[in-house]
């Protein structure tokens, strides 16, 4: 039975990997990208690449556009014989919807190992089992927050300011360098902020 854990390069995906590895066996990861980055958080290739050798766990890259992306998807997991993919979803109904239709139609059981958790719980979780994360996309109006790692004093941040603390309501995504699921850290470099429609952003290379 081929399992697959979805990946962004994130907290999120990081921390249903390392729940689901004390569970099952995860055979490979598999991170959507386009024109060089993750479809989820905008993560360099490069630095995708990376955290695949830091994990010493293999990442299998898709280049998709949006309009592809469900085609790709199903594609990946039929060549590889998937039964079992893995995702670091929590509370986004629709979302989980639409995963599990796709799923259903190609014969693979969807697992979400973060679904319907209070998310303090989840980010002070992260923490405290040891995950070192960096913010590096931010709402315009969180900036302050740019780069920053993510940590308890951040969380107390997020609650006091009326923001998810893992911010699924799209407040901030974040990129994770080292933790349990690593046998090395990840040494990147955080250089200048650039702006989207929506987001301010770090630019990140590995050093």
């Amino acid at each position: 039975m081929v399992t697959i854990a979805m990946w962004s390069g994130g907290k999120d995906s990081s921390l249903a990997l390392w729940r689901a590895l004390n569970k099952m066996n995860v055979d490979r990861l598999l991170c959507m990208v386009h024109e060089g980055k993750a479809r989820a958080h905008g993560i360099d290739v490069e630095i995708i690449k990376a955290q695949e050798r830091a994990m010493g766990r293999e990442i299998l890259t898709e280049e998709t556009t949006w309009e592809t992306y469900e085609e790709r998807l199903k594609r990946v997991f039929r060549k590889f014989g998937v039964k079992k993919a893995i995702f670091g979803d929590i509370y986004l109904q629709e979302h989980r919807d639409w995963i599990e239709r796709v799923c259903g139609e190609v014969r693979v059981g969807p697992v979400f190992p973060l679904w319907g958790e209070n998310t303090e719980k989840l980010a002070r979780e992260f923490v405290d089992v040891g995950f070192e994360a960096y913010v590096i996309a931010v709402r315009k109006d969180l900036k302050e927050i740019l780069g920053r790692r993510f940590d308890e004093q951040l969380i107390d941040f997020a609650l006091e300011n009326g923001v998810d603390p893992c911010g699924e309501n799209g407040e901030f995504h974040t990129i994770v360098v080292d933790g349990p699921i690593f046998q090395e850290r990840v040494v990147v470099e955080f250089g200048g902020v650039y702006e989207s429609e929506k987001y301010y952003h770090l630019s990140v290379k590995v050093c």
